[in-house]
């Protein structure tokens, strides 16, 4: 099993939630996150004044899929968050050694089917 977690412009997740929905994953947790990366400020003004936001607001995706559905689900994630823009988001991929469903209390891929 794989975890996804992919941080994408804010803007950009009712697109990217329903390309998931329609490709039937069998779930997924989003947040509102904030940081930054290469990008570091948002320069802006307020009241005639100039601000400088040094976390961005962005939403993150967490989906924990079988190994034969990652390249699908991460493509997915790219083609329907991506603005061609600097700081369009970030994906990454790690490995889930184990888990639970607590209710059911199956194990492993059986949790995530």
């Amino acid at each position: 099993m794989k975890k996804v977690e992919a941080m994408i412009r804010a803007e950009r997740m009712p697109v990217v939630k329903e390309k998931l929905r329609q490709m039937k994953i069998g779930g997924m947790t989003i947040s509102t996150v904030s940081g930054w990366s290469k990008q570091r400020e948002l320069h802006l003004q307020w009241r005639g004044q100039p601000v400088a936001y040094d976390l961005l607001p962005r939403v993150k995706f967490e989906i924990v899929l079988p190994d034969g559905q990652v390249d699908k689900v991460v493509q997915a994630v790219i083609e329907s968050a991506r603005t061609g823009e600097h700081g369009d988001g970030v994906i990454f991929v790690s490995t889930i050694e184990q888990a639970f469903n607590i209710a059911t209390l199956d194990k492993d891929e059986k949790v995530v089917v």
